[in-house]
């Protein structure tokens, strides 16, 4: 395909995963967990975006392991990016999700012990605990293949999260970390108060059509996970529009290319 500039672009993406968490109470439309990344960040400083990173070689070993998860749910790879969206969680802001323990779990002890590079199956099994990689749903995948330095292929997931909503952010990679309405957070970049880029932007307005978990539930019984690549197209007018397939649940499909804030 082209970039819009005549050049062709091609090959995998970096393996990511995001999680997306429905937190809701009194009636109220969901919030979602939030976090600012750090201006020293390569890819999207700055930018508001959802928790999430890069899938590694030890979240395909924990996908494997009957010990940690139910190996019969799903494929390998699959899998293996539920395990990161759940690692990057605990991560980046210490919020644990699908956590299976018969005894209190720490977050904040597990947190530190992935800053100190303790592989994530090996906390798992010393401390009992399995996942429940079922209580993920998968949202979305995106994969632009726009000419760039670093080109992420990014499962999305959303949870229905009924826990502790505590943060301790990372602060290596975590400006802030905020519970948002998906409409807060579109207004704040309408209103050029927050840098939200493109595929972030176009969750949070799917988010917004579906405020409840059970609602967003039913819309993915009626939705095919198909991979998204965004394309360019030019207008009479000479102006450039990013654009995404239209059976894909989102609200809006394009936009002027000049309004979309960059990476």
């Amino acid at each position: 395909m082209s970039d819009g500039r005549g050049e062709t672009v091609s090959g995998p993406g970096i393996a990511a995963a995001t999680l997306i968490l429905y937190y809701e109470s009194d009636g109220q439309a969901a919030r979602h967990l939030m976090i600012q990344r750090t201006a020293q960040m390569r890819f999207a400083p700055n930018a508001l975006v959802f928790p999430g990173g890069r899938v590694d070689e030890d979240d395909h070993r924990t996908a494997t392991d009957a010990n940690l998860v139910d190996v019969t749910l799903g494929e390998p790879v699959e899998m293996a990016h539920r395990v990161t969206a759940i690692r990057e969680m605990l991560e980046e802001v210490g919020i644990l999700v699908a956590f299976q323990s018969s005894m209190p779990v720490d977050a904040v002890a597990l947190q530190t012990e992935l800053k100190r590079k303790v592989p994530f199956s090996t906390l798992l099994g010393d401390n009992g605990i399995r996942l429940d990689l079922a209580a993920l749903l998968p949202w979305a995948q995106w994969h632009p293949k726009f000419q760039s330095h670093r080109r992420f292929d990014t499962r999305f997931y959303i949870t229905r999260h009924q826990g502790d909503r505590t943060v301790t952010a990372d602060v290596d990679e975590v400006g802030q970390a905020r519970w948002l309405h998906a409409h807060e957070a579109i207004n704040e970049a309408e209103a050029g108060t927050a840098k939200i880029i493109f595929p972030t932007l176009c969750n949070l307005e799917r988010l917004a059509a579906y405020p409840a978990f059970e609602a967003a539930k039913e819309h993915l019984g009626n939705i095919e996970c198909i991979p998204i690549s965004p394309c360019i197209e030019g207008d009479e007018h000479g102006e450039s529009w990013i654009c995404i397939p239209e059976d894909r649940g989102y609200p809006l499909t394009r936009r002027l290319l000049s309004t979309l804030q960059a990476p």
